[in-house]
């Protein structure tokens, strides 16, 4: 990639690999528009404007292609991009306006002041002259001013910067400078007045405000701003106005402690929340940084306030809101400590709190102040503490204050592991937490990586040298015990918890302790009825909202709810019992009806009940496995049958799901007859979307077996599952006496339900399988698509479309196998399944081979042999395998074709399928012919043959005529 650079802080320069490229002034002002635009397309139209916005020429739009490749002659072609309706700068393009802004950008989240004016004196060095200074094109007169104010405000920023360093003295020449070039600039005279005051010139620092003041009132008619009129009565001092004080500039903040770490990304938001201009007139900008108790809201919250106490001309006040105690502070008590903090006498504080509320107000009044509001309880608490407008409140609490309408929300989670770390070596000695690496990640995971929690750890560490963080993490990993290790010297995770514990309305605190029983992390809101209450748990930071609407209980809040809570088992089973309720009706709405589910009452979205099935999988899962600890066995297997239909249209989850089935299966004596059947039918049906066949059929068997009365849809599912697995098996009349018995009892009771249509696909594949001409096999697949479409049920669409498409490509009708199997993919892909669209795009690619288009094929088998191979889908990969095969063979590389089919013969022969094996050894057999092998070939025909003649397939016709041929060529050899 060429290196790409354009100036425009000043003359425009187009560089290409650092050599200077020359441009005529139509092409200077053609580059420049579009690096004033740069990331967007510039039309032909606002060019032919801009370029010449008075006179066009005749055929301005020729005079701008003419002018597009007069520049990628001088430059590069790859320089300009054609991008209808114009051009556009390539990507790769670096513009030093951009490089400018970056730096000041940098500069203003900044948290170290010497830092920022390095940035801010790199950015200002970019400038070479005004910019644009060469162009006059009217495309670039927004950008123009844009980055002239940006350049302003650097200057002005840097200013701000080294002011905080305490080069006042050595700032005034430079500013003197600054505001006589920029009388208007009213930043940079309140800059250059603080300059001054602070050398101890006051004088002139008056002077500078009245000059100004004096050219505002003559050539404008207004006043200066508030935070210039401020800073005019901050320097004239107590001679000004007659007040009830005399004005103090507090700065209550508490120092932070020295081992702060990580929190980079929210100490960035903070200070830039913290730098922006109020909202609007008489507002004063609120920030609330809220979290789990623990979670380093204080220590973040006064380490932003110490880094922008610059921005606060009239202080900072502070106040402990004791919040999260059982003796919150009163608002009445903290804003006569904050009147007497700011100079009013003790004596005109009024007693009543409105009274004092309203003075507070009137003494901030036109002032810049930052109140930080620690560990509020909650908004009332907080609304008479907030200053007005102009000032900032930054505010911390459990809460999440959402009535505190217009308020800035900084969210803290817990720490990241390696922040956890560095905070316990920064305690405990980086050399020793080192040395026992893996033991000290284990502490950080059982303090739940929760700052307080490690300080704690920390401490005790520190000052017990001969503990071993090993020994520290065994004492954790006892639940019992944890929360009194995590107890030391006030400080004491326990108690952090419990004033929210005890503020909890008693639905919330009885859901709360209900929930720290349960062995799930996350919980999703899909019950009406808790949804609201775990939003009080939420609000009060004894959850954590997580994306997609789920929360998070942390593992310490856990151990505290458990300690303080007495629950009852029938509350916890009673509280899974309404999980399997929910669960149960997102199976019932979900585009898969392969197996039968009760109906469960109100339907939900379809996509919304994929969605929380691909969410709750993993809780589903943990859910059974604790409820078959509390040996609640029945319910652990009709929550575990809900997951049924999501697995099959989710296959790379079988295998997990097929783990669960089996765990309640274990637990016989538990189960209702109902249940154990479910159980059986529907583990059978994983072992058949797995190829275990054999594991499949006696748990098929039996499920038919137990499935009398009511259960017509759970035998026909049965039977259609150990049909399909015996005539896999080679078990032809077992599989075909199964099929008759299916058929039999569909007549005596159809409509059988959603599960009518994998019956009649079922016999349609059966019959098109082995009989491809069977006209009985299309009209079954086709009613089982129309069943499919009315119903919803996605996953039989998909598979409907591949059967018939396969039935199109046996009576060799090319187009209308194509648009099945294409619609195929297309319904697969829509599932999400990657299982399912890769077993479609494999049929495709069969169907491209046989029409003769090798490169669309083998295009597909590139992807769907690797792929079935990462899934550990041998099955399918054996299959893609024996493709190859053939299109190498049809291409006439023998060599290649027998590699292939080799491996999908021995892939087959380990699976133990007779059919798909009798495929690939008929291929094999030809390959071995074409390299002249007559006896191989004639061995695996042979075999392939008598596989086919067991199955009465119409494959066999063709291969006796091979075989004739190779056995008389052997013996010609």
């Amino acid at each position: 990639m060429r290196g790409y650079r354009i100036g425009i802080l000043g003359r425009i320069e187009l560089d290409v690999d650092g050599a200077a490229v020359s441009l005529a002034p139509l092409e200077r002002a053609f580059v420049a528009s579009l690096a004033a635009h740069h990331g967007r397309i510039v039309s032909v139209d606002r060019l032919i404007d801009g370029l010449w916005p008075t006179d066009p020429p005749t055929g301005p739009r020729n005079r701008v292609q003419a002018i597009v490749a007069s520049v990628r002659r001088a430059a590069t072609p790859e320089l300009i991009l054609t991008r209808s309706p114009g051009y556009q700068l390539n990507d790769a393009v670096v513009v030093d306006a951009a490089e400018f802004a970056a730096d000041v950008q940098a500069a203003t989240v900044a948290t170290d002041a010497r830092h920022a004016v390095e940035l801010l004196d790199r950015a200002l060095a970019r400038w070479r002259d005004d910019a644009f200074v060469d162009v006059a094109s009217r495309l670039v007169d927004f950008e123009r001013d844009r980055l002239s104010e940006l350049r302003e405000h650097a200057v002005e920023l840097r200013v701000e910067a080294l002011l905080s360093l305490g080069l006042h003295q050595e700032l005034v020449p430079e500013l003197t400078t600054l505001v006589r070039d920029r009388p208007l600039r009213e930043r940079l005279r309140g800059q250059l007045m603080l300059a001054l005051h602070r050398s101890g010139r006051q004088a002139e620092a008056l002077a500078v405000y009245r000059a100004g003041a004096r050219m505002l009132a003559e050539e404008h008619g207004i006043d200066p701003g508030p935070e210039l009129r401020q800073l005019h009565r901050e320097v004239l001092g107590s001679e000004q106005e007659a007040s009830p004080r005399a004005w103090v500039r507090p700065h209550q903040l508490p120092g932070v402690t020295g081992d702060f770490v990580g929190r980079d990304k929210e100490v960035a938001l903070l200070l830039s929340l913290l730098g922006r201009t109020p909202p609007a007139t008489g507002a004063a900008q609120v920030i609330v940084v809220t979290g789990l108790a623990g979670t380093g809201k204080t220590t973040l919250a006064l380490r932003a306030a110490h880094e922008s106490r610059h921005r606060f001309p009239a202080g900072c006040l502070y106040a402990d809101l004791r919040g999260n105690s059982t003796d919150p502070a009163r608002p009445g008590a903290v804003l006569g400590a904050f009147l007497r903090a700011l100079g009013v006498a003790g004596e005109v504080i009024p007693v009543a709190a409105e009274e004092r509320a309203a003075l507070y107000r009137s003494v901030l009044a036109d002032q810049t102040m930052l109140v930080v509001l620690d560990s509020a309880a909650d908004a009332a608490q907080v609304r008479p503490l907030l200053p007005p407008g102009g000032s900032t409140a930054l505010i911390t609490s459990t809460a999440t204050m959402p009535g505190l309408s217009g308020a800035e929300v900084v969210p803290l989670d817990v720490l990241p592991v390696d922040d956890g770390l560095h905070l316990l070596a920064g305690l405990a000695g980086a050399e020793r937490i080192n040395r026992e690496a893996a033991a000290a990640v284990d502490v950080v995971e059982l303090c739940g990586r929760l700052p307080l929690a490690l300080r704690i750890a920390g401490v005790r560490l520190a000052e017990r040298e001969a503990m071993t963080v090993a020994r520290l993490r065994e004492r954790l990993r006892d639940e019992r015990r944890r929360l009194d290790e995590l107890s030391l010297d006030g400080l004491d995770v326990r108690s952090s918890f419990t004033v929210g514990f005890e503020r909890l309305p008693a639905p919330a605190a009885r859901l709360l302790a209900v929930l720290s029983r349960t062995s799930l992390r996350s919980f999703g809101m899909w019950d009406e009825t808790t949804e609201p209450l775990l939003e009080q748990l939420c609000r009060a930071h004894l959850l954590t909202a997580e994306p997609g609407g789920r929360v998070r209980m942390h593992d310490l809040v856990r151990l505290h709810a458990r300690e303080r809570t007495e629950v009852d088992a029938d509350q916890v089973i009673g509280w899974y019992a309404g999980l399997h309720a929910y669960a149960e009706r997102a199976a019932a709405s979900l585009p898969c009806k392969a197996l039968p589910v009760a109906d469960a009452g109100p339907a939900i979205d379809a996509w919304d009940a994929v969605d929380w099935f691909e969410a709750e999988r993993e809780n589903l899962v943990a859910a059974v496995r604790d409820l078959l600890r509390r040996d609640a066995v029945d319910l652990a297997g009709r929550l575990a049958c809900t997951t049924g239909n999501f697995a099959m249209m989710r296959s790379q989850h079988l295998p997990e799901i097929v783990d669960c089935l089996r765990g309640v299966l274990d637990r016989p004596a538990g189960l209702t007859a109902p249940t154990r059947m479910a159980l059986r039918l529907h583990l059978g049906t994983a072992y058949r979307m797995l190829n275990r066949h054999a594991d499949a059929v006696p748990l098929l068997r039996a499920a038919h077996r137990d499935s009398r009365g009511s259960f017509v849809a759970h035998r026909l599912v049965a039977l259609q599952g150990y049909s399909l697995c015996c005539r896999q098996l080679g078990r032809l009349r077992e599989a075909d006496a199964a099929l008759s018995r299916m058929v039999r009892l569909c007549a005596a009771h159809w409509p059988v339900g959603p599960v009518g249509g994998h019956v009649l696909l079922t016999l349609g594949m059966q019959y098109g399988q082995y009989q491809h001409a069977s006209p009985f096999a299309q009209a079954a697949c086709l009613a089982a698509l129309r069943l499919f479409e009315d119903g919803g049920d996605l996953w039989g669409e998909a598979l409907a479309r591949e059967s018939i498409g396969l039935l199109h490509r046996h009576a060799e009708q090319w187009p209308q196998a194509l648009d099945h199997l294409r619609q195929a993919v297309a319904a697969a892909r829509r599932l999400g399944d990657r299982m399912s669209v890769t077993t479609a795009e494999q049929a495709l690619a069969a169907t491209h081979l046989a029409v003769g288009d090798r490169e669309s094929a083998r295009r597909l088998l590139s992807r769907t042999a690797p792929a079935f191979r990462e899934m550990r889908y041998e099955w399918g990969e054996a299959i893609s395998r024996r493709l190859l095969g053939k299109a190498h063979l049809e291409e006439g590389d023998a060599g290649r074709a027998v590699a292939e089919l080799e491996g999908s013969v021995a892939m087959l022969r380990d699976i133990g399928q007779p059919f798909p094996l009798a495929n690939s050894l008929s291929l094999l057999a030809r390959a071995q012919a074409a390299l002249g092998r007559h006896d191989r070939a004639v061995a695996l025909g042979a075999e392939a043959l008598r596989i086919f003649e067991h199955f009465d397939a119409a494959y066999a016709d063709d291969l006796r005529e091979g075989l004739a041929r190779w056995r008389n060529a052997a013996g010609a050899q």
